[in-house]
């Protein structure tokens, strides 16, 4: 039980503590089929609101989830029954300082409201996840987030520049630009933590120059390792568009009837690729060689800017799509090197073509970052069983091919029972001895990333 009238007075506006849960229910998962209702949510105002609600929890013994919009996919923020959910959402501070190309912001801001406030300043905040329009800056850093852009621009830990975050005993500890003096790189460790160290309250991020667009090719194959081919001989050739984007068939499929359009109908993949501006020319004229060169079936080359954004925003919607296609989605988000991202990728198009259940992928080839989503069209037991087989198949040739189990989406409860097929045991217990300093109790977002 908790002590609501205890914990109600020490937040801003007492209202905030939720112990009637009925209706609730966004906040007892993430965008995975998992949900557990937990004790209590409260819905944090500000910075005070978290160090009151850690510090109770911490003299209570009850663990603390901490989560932003819930948009991630590895159970990350899916609480326990004896847990208090502490939602960021409400905690969006947004202060744009043009002269110092930087912003001062809450977890709860979205990672485009910061885009969108930043943008009459000639600036802008380059990791954009594909959920960029829900997903919150808190739960970037919890994730260490890529995006459609991180080939060129790299991920959320390259403009990160100070953190504000209460660890488990409800200390306030300050990184970067917050703290007088650097010391240990305590930002790096927290960045991507999964919330399992401390909960951020206040964010500094580096901004840059709103760079100018390129051209945007749309390249449809039959076959999708000319697909992957083409990826390899892209980064080969030295080449960094600003984006660079891989959708198989199946997807394709899933999308077309999603937006309700014709679309490109049977291929067997698709790349979406954003020239870098001052390259324009060069790298479209390369970028086409090689298409023709590894049998493209169709390319459209689009330079208006309009026209462009709704092939962007059919991409960003693919997550959706796919979803909306079956009883139950399990999506996972391996990466490899780019080398060997065609042979994922053909591993994925086999294991759909000849397997029992339908398989599909996309996702950010100029990183080597592959989403394959395993579709239950029942959502009964026997297909639940096929899809954990599969993942475990999925992880397993990953590693065989040099890559890693997650590519931005984290370990969280899903992947915690594989960390040490990745991971020896003396990495995993250097990781286990930072959690037991930082959180010796095991209460911050407990069964995360470790089983124990």
């Amino acid at each position: 039980m908790i002590d609501s009238d205890k914990l109600a007075a020490q937040l801003k506006d007492p209202s905030s503590l939720l112990t009637n849960l009925d209706g609730r229910e966004e906040y007892f998962k993430d965008a995975t089929e998992e949900s557990v209702r937990p004790t209590a949510v409260v819905l944090a105002q500000c910075e005070p609101d978290v160090i009151a609600t850690v510090r109770f929890a911490h003299r209570a013994g009850m663990p603390v989830v901490g989560r932003g919009a819930g948009t991630g996919l590895s159970g990350g923020c899916v609480p326990d029954e004896s847990s208090i959910v502490l939602s960021l959402e409400k905690m969006k501070k947004l202060e744009v300082n043009p002269a110092r190309r930087l912003a001062i912001c809450g977890p709860g801001v979205i990672t485009k409201e910061l885009m969108d406030v930043a943008a009459p300043h000639g600036l802008t905040y380059p990791p954009d996840p594909a959920s960029y329009e829900e997903c919150t800056l808190g739960g970037n850093i919890a994730e260490n987030a890529g995006g459609l852009r991180c080939k060129r621009f790299g991920v959320t830990r390259d403009y990160i520049i100070g953190l504000k975050a209460v660890t488990a005993d409800g200390s306030l500890i300050r990184t970067g630009i917050f703290a007088k003096h650097q010391g240990f790189n305590l930002q790096d460790v927290l960045i991507g933590s999964e919330g399992t160290l401390a909960i951020v309250t206040e964010i500094a991020v580096r901004l840059i120059p709103t760079p100018s667009t390129g051209s945007t090719i749309l390249v449809a194959f039959d076959d999708p390792a000319d697909a992957g081919r083409t990826v390899a001989d892209i980064t080969a050739a030295g080449i960094i568009p600003t984006v660079l984007e891989y959708i198989d068939g199946d997807a394709a499929d899933c999308s077309n009837e999603y937006e309700k359009t014709d679309g490109l109908d049977r291929v067997g993949a698709i790349l979406l690729i954003e020239t870098s501006a001052e390259h324009r020319e060069r790298q479209t004229a390369t970028i086409r060689g090689f298409c023709e060169s590894n049998r493209c079936s169709y390319l459209r080359h689009e330079d208006n800017p309009e026209r462009a954004s709704e092939l962007w925003r059919i991409r960003r919607n693919l997550s959706k799509a796919v979803s909306e296609m079956a009883a139950i989605r399990y999506n996972e988000d391996v990466a490899v090197p780019v080398s060997r991202f065609m042979d994922l990728i053909a591993w994925v198009a086999d294991m759909n073509a000849t397997g029992p259940l339908r398989v599909n992928a996309f996702g950010h080839a100029g990183d080597g970052n592959l989403h394959v989503s395993f579709l239950s069209m029942s959502g009964d037991l026997a297909e639940k069983r096929l899809i954990h087989e599969g993942v475990e198949k999925l992880f397993r040739k990953t590693l065989e091919l040099g890559g890693t189990l997650s590519g931005e989406h984290g370990i969280g409860k899903h992947k915690a029972p594989y960390l040490h097929w990745e991971f020896d045991e003396a990495t995993v217990g250097a990781m286990k001895a930072v959690k037991s300093v930082l959180d010796p109790g095991k209460l911050l977002n407990p069964g995360k990333i470790f089983l124990d």
